[in-house]
């Protein structure tokens, strides 16, 4: 007589409660992991965007390349400057480039800076320019705005002339000294031009020796010095 088929049957395991209550505890803590991840790479993210916007958009971060701003900017001290300010006016301390090819032949050979325009400077170099790495086809400078544009300018037997007038700067501390060689006066300034004067009037290298700074080659107006020696 055959036998049914129910007593052949393998038994069911039963559940195990605790088991299946420390699956669940990991899943959960999987979950609350990966949540606080997600979290951390969206403020990551945030963070990064708001450097991106804050220190190449807005505000950019030099070292001072020279004396020529002495004594208000000592070599080496950190110079901050505003992006989006490049409508420069008389008296703003501004940054700015220069090609440096252009500048050393003009140098060596005693006659006027011929500078091709430059062009807009790209987020990859700008994104080593924040790293500390320098473009070595251009030369940085920082220099004080004297005149604007519309103005003419004249430097002659040891004083700066504008539009006529004889400027009176107490609050600087050299001597002005005229190069010969390389910009010829009265000089009228353009649209987007302006004349700057380093702060060392006596060899600072400014529009004395280079002519117009053009308003493509403005990276931003000083908006605060940081001391190196405070740090």
């Amino acid at each position: 007589m055959l036998q049914s088929n129910e007593n052949n049957a393998p038994a069911k395991e039963t559940p195990d409660p605790q088991k299946a209550d420390e699956k669940t505890q990991r899943e959960k803590l999987h979950r609350r992991h990966m949540r606080a991840l997600k979290d951390l790479l969206v403020r990551l993210g945030l963070l990064l965007l708001v450097i991106y916007i804050l220190f190449f958009h807005l505000v950019g971060l030099t070292v001072m390349p020279s004396g020529d701003m002495s004594p208000r900017v000592d070599t080496g001290d950190l110079v901050m400057y505003y992006r989006l300010d490049k409508d420069a006016k008389a008296q703003d301390v501004i940054v700015f480039v220069k090609p440096t090819a252009a500048l050393d032949a003009a140098f060596r050979d005693n006659v006027p800076v011929q500078a091709p325009p430059r062009n807009e400077r790209g987020w990859w170099r700008k994104t080593l320019d924040f790293l500390g790495f320098p473009d070595k086809e251009m030369s940085l400078f920082v220099s004080r705005v004297v005149a604007a544009p519309g103005d003419t300018v004249e430097v002659t037997g040891g004083h700066l002339m504008v539009n006529g007038n004889a400027m009176v700067e107490p609050n600087i501390f050299y001597p002005l000294t005229e190069y010969e060689g390389f910009v010829e006066y009265p000089l009228k300034l353009g649209e987007g031009q302006y004349f700057v004067l380093a702060d060392h009037r006596t060899d600072g290298k400014d529009s004395r020796f280079f002519g117009v700074v053009e308003k493509d080659e403005i990276l931003g107006t000083v908006i605060t010095i940081v001391r190196r020696n405070n740090l």
